[in-house]
């Protein structure tokens, strides 16, 4: 079995407008009491949104025990937030060849998962709103219904990407029956944050330059096991491993 946990944002939709960073000032406002701008949160990519939260938070003098404390609140309220903010429509952002490569890899038997920065039900949001939720869905019959509904690690799971790729893989053995091996286990994303994420667990990584920040020159210099232009590569370099 082989499973590949894909990051999002920057690596399956890129460009969309910015209401993710809104949400979580909103989230901030509601939670914290805290005034943020989109406009001045410092780099974001590859960070989890809890670890976003944290580093504005503390910028603006909250305390960490008291962001510690407040974090669920806070991830609630963001999701709540994109939910009304975020268009019902983002097909138009998918990264180059997103959606064929997906297709080929469910087609290939690939079990498909996500390692992302995102807060849970943002993920699932935007997902949605892109139309390519159905692809991390699982369909897995008899399953009991408190198996998981997809396989991933979020940013409200963990402030540390580093800790997201176990949270996956504990997802995937209890909803499969089985864990997956390191050898067929991928983590596909944009930023040198992807690949040190899946390294640090002796996972296999892709990097895939299709966000704003990392050339293929700077992620291939990480040392990811393979790195590709865009994901239009992706479905033969795995499936033919």
């Amino acid at each position: 079995m082989k499973l590949l946990l894909f990051d999002i944002d920057g690596t399956l939709v890129r460009g969309a407008p910015p209401v993710h960073r809104q949400a979580l000032c909103d989230a901030a406002r509601e939670v914290f009491g805290a005034q943020l701008a989109p406009a001045e949160f410092g780099q974001t990519a590859g960070m989890t949104d809890s670890a976003i939260a944290r580093r504005e938070l503390r910028s603006v003098g909250v305390p960490d025990a008291e962001i510690t404390a407040g974090l669920a609140a806070f991830s609630t309220a963001a999701a709540e937030a994109y939910d009304r903010l975020a268009p019902d429509d983002l097909s138009a952002y998918h990264t180059p060849h997103a959606v064929s490569a997906l297709v080929w890899l469910r087609a290939g038997g690939a079990t498909l998962g996500l390692v992302t920065g995102n807060i849970e039900r943002i993920a699932w949001r935007k997902l949605s709103a892109a139309g390519l939720a159905s692809f991390f869905t699982l369909d897995t019959p008899g399953a009991s219904v408190s198996a998981p509904r997809w396989i991933g690690g979020f940013g409200d799971q963990a402030e540390d990407r580093n800790a997201l790729p176990p949270l996956a893989l504990a997802h995937a053995e209890r909803a499969l029956g089985v864990m997956p091996q390191p050898r067929d286990t991928w983590v596909i994303g944009d930023t040198p944050a992807d690949i040190s994420c899946g390294a640090a667990h002796d996972l296999r990584t892709v990097a895939v330059a299709t966000g704003p920040i990392h050339s293929l020159a700077e992620l291939r210099a990480c040392g990811p096991d393979l790195a590709l232009a865009d994901l239009g590569e992706l479905p033969a370099a795995i499936l033919e491993d």
